[in-house]
């Protein structure tokens, strides 16, 4: 419920920001309205940055960049290379964060690694359907794939020893339990003990291409990804772990075209 909300929430300020975009259209004057709309129809590139979330993160899943370059302007159908970089957290479908009383620390328990994925990406786009002169949204079909960098980091615990002592240990399922632990460790503690696995990533999507003025650019990105890792990825004790995962995801974009 609640990253439903917030990809709501997403979508809404979006759309807020496209009618004061639209707003500031319509009261530019129109002597050049013609050659504006050819400018923007015929930039060269779109340099764009945003946040993303899936249906295997948290409400907020990470960060993403990503550059298009024009490679046919005269087309019917514009196409572009697609050069994207993604950095997302993936959580297991078990998890679930229990709260301690009377300390307000939270934990997960039974998790063992963190597992960020860094995804550089290549591929292409096309546009499916193009934008009137007057507005509106434009279209585009992305396929794009990459080498996957999978990071497992030691997911750390405050393990309480009595008298008010407390420790941050790497969780053991031997000697851990609900009992003797306070709360979770920091999120980046023990990234020195991160360990490398390397996959491969896959995607298809969708952009549509909000309504922009001039140089900018305001965009969503749904859209489907499948990763593969070459060994399962520890992330919990006490439940099956895999090294396949598939999951939706949404990201806004916000950048500027040249």
């Amino acid at each position: 419920m609640k990253k439903l909300l917030t990809i709501s929430l997403i979508l809404s300020l979006s759309l807020i920001l496209t009618d004061r975009v639209n707003a500031q259209r319509r009261n530019a004057p129109t002597k050049n309205t013609s050659k504006e709309v050819t400018d923007e129809e015929n930039f060269k590139s779109i340099l764009s940055f945003g946040l993303t979330t899936n249906t295997n993160s948290g409400l907020l899943g990470g960060i993403a960049a990503r550059k298009e370059i024009a490679i046919n302007n005269n087309a019917l159908h514009r196409q572009f290379h697609y050069i994207g970089l993604e950095i997302v957290t993936v959580n297991h479908l078990k998890e679930s964060t229990a709260n301690v009383g009377g300390t307000g620390g939270s934990y997960v328990y039974g998790k063992q690694n963190y597992l960020f994925a860094i995804r550089p990406q290549y591929g292409r786009e096309i546009n499916l359907f193009r934008k009137s002169s007057e507005g509106g949204v434009n279209v585009n079909g992305i396929l794009a794939a990459g080498p996957t960098i999978g990071l497992l980091k030691p997911y750390y615990v405050q393990v309480y020893y009595g008298r008010g002592i407390t420790r941050d240990e790497i969780f053991d399922p031997k000697k851990h339990t609900s009992s003797n632990i306070a709360g979770s460790g920091g999120l980046f503690e023990g990234l020195g003990e991160a360990k490398f696995v390397p996959g491969v990533n896959l995607k298809a999507a969708l952009n549509f291409e909000l309504d922009a003025f001039r140089q900018s650019n305001i965009s969503l990105e749904v859209g489907f990804l499948a990763e593969a890792y070459t060994q399962k990825m520890n992330i919990m004790a006490f439940a099956e772990n895999r090294s396949v995962f598939t999951s939706g995801y949404l990201t806004v974009f916000f950048g500027g075209k040249k």
